[in-house]
C-alpha cells in the first residue's frame, strides 16, 4: 500500500495543521527562506524529508472536496522544495493543486501562485513566472490581503527587472513596499532590495544609495548576513558611479569580510570589485587585466552574471574602451 492510499482525511488534516506552524524567516526571499544556522532546524529537516506527505495530504483533501485546505497546504509548504533544491518537484506540487478545482480566489491561492511564480523565475521560465504573478495579483486583489498583494507585486517586480524595464520594476516595487507596511519586517526585504536595484539601473545613483542604505539597515535588523554582504557590495558599486573610490573600497572590504568568496561566482565578483577600484584610481592597465581575469572565471565556470552584475561589467568595459580610444 502506497502513501497516497494510506493518507486518511484525519492524517491529511494533521499535515494541514503542521503546515500552519511553518515559520519562514524570509518569506519574500528568492534565496533561503530561513536563517541559516539560527532557525530551529528540527522541524525544518523533518518537514523537508516528509514533503511527499504534504503532497499526498493536499491530494487527499482535494479529492475529498476541500479545495481551500489543499491550496492552503501548498501555500504554506512550497518553500520546502526550495530547501531541498528540488524546484521541479515544487512546481509539480503547486501545479497539482493550482490547476485543479474551481480556482476560487483566496489568500492561500494567491500565496501559492506567488510560490510557483518564484520557482518558475528561478528556473528561467520568465513568461510562466509573469503569468503566475499576474494570477497571484488578481486573486490578491479579489480578497484584498496585504501579504498576498505584497508578494504578487513582488513577483511582477522581478519579471519587469528581468525584462530590463527598470522604471517599471521600481514602480512595482514601490507598490509591494506599500502593502508590506505594517507586516513582519522581513516581508519588506525583497521589495526594498529590488526597489534599490531597479533605481540603481535607471542611473539615479543618489536615490539608489539611500535605498540600499535602508536595505542594509533592514537586513542587519532581520539578521540576513548574506544580504548584508550583498548590499555592501551594491553600495560599493553605487559609490563607484558617484566617483567615490575610497567609500566604494570600504564597502567592498566590509562586505567581503562578512561574506568571503566561497564559490566561483563570488570569486569573480570579488575580482570585479578590485577592477572597478583600480579603474577609478587611474590604474587602467591593472583594471583591464583584472576584468579579463574575472571574465575567465565566469567562462570557465560556465556561469552567466546576473543582470545587475552584468550591467557593471559592461559599464566598466565601455569605460575602458572609451579610455583606450581617448
Amino acid at each position: 500500500m502506497n502513501m497516497l492510499q494510506e493518507m486518511t482525511d484525519e492524517k491529511a488534516r494533521h499535515f494541514l495543521a503542521l503546515s500552519r506552524e511553518m515559520h519562514w524567516s524570509f518569506p519574500s526571499s528568492q534565496g533561503t527562506p530561513i536563517i541559516k544556522g539560527q532557525a530551529p532546524t528540527q522541524w525544518i529537516e523533518r518537514a523537508v524529508k516528509e514533503r511527499e506527505s504534504y503532497v499526498n495530504a493536499a491530494h487527499t483533501l482535494m479529492e475529498h472536496g476541500d479545495e481551500e485546505a489543499a491550496i492552503e497546504i501548498a501555500a504554506n509548504a512550497w518553500r520546502l522544495w526550495m530547501l531541498a533544491r528540488d524546484l521541479d518537484g515544487g512546481r509539480a506540487f503547486l501545479a497539482s493543486n493550482l490547476d485543479k478545482g474551481g480556482k476560487k480566489p483566496s489568500r492561500a491561492r494567491s500565496l501559492a501562485l506567488y510560490g510557483d511564480a518564484l520557482l518558475a523565475f528561478s528556473k528561467g521560465k520568465i513568461e510562466e513566472s509573469r503569468q503566475r504573478s499576474q494570477a497571484a495579483l488578481d486573486a490578491a486583489l479579489a480578497v484584498n490581503d496585504r501579504e498576498a498583494l505584497t508578494l504578487a507585486y513582488l513577483g511582477l517586480t522581478r519579471v519587469a527587472f528581468e525584462d530590463g524595464d527598470y522604471a517599471k520594476s521600481a514602480s512595482l516595487a514601490v507598490k509591494a513596499r506599500e502593502f508590506a507596511l505594517g507586516l513582519d519586517p522581513a516581508m519588506g526585504q525583497a521589495p526594498l532590495f529590488l526597489h534599490a536595484n531597479a533605481t540603481r539601473l535607471t542611473g539615479d545613483y543618489d536615490q539608489a544609495a539611500a535605498l540600499f542604505e535602508q536595505s542594509l539597515e533592514l537586513n542587519r535588523k532581520i539578521r540576513d548576513q548574506g544580504m548584508v554582504a550583498a548590499e555592501l557590495q551594491n553600495l560599493g558599486f553605487v559609490e563607484i558611479h558617484r566617483g567615490n573610490a575610497d567609500a566604494a573600497e570600504r564597502y567592498f572590504t566590509e562586505g567581503e569580510k562578512i561574506g568571503p568568496a566561497r564559490d566561483r561566482y563570488s570569486s569573480a565578483m570579488s575580482i570585479i570589485n578590485k577592477t572597478v577600484i583600480a579603474f577609478l584610481r587611474g590604474n587602467k592597465c591593472e583594471s583591464r587585466t583584472l576584468l579579463q581575469s574575472a571574465r575567465s572565471v565566469f567562462k570557465e565556470a560556465r556561469i552567466a552574471p546576473g543582470a545587475d552584475d552584468q550591467f557593471e561589467i559592461d559599464w566598466l568595459h565601455g569605460q575602458l574602451e572609451k579610455n583606450a580610444r581617448d
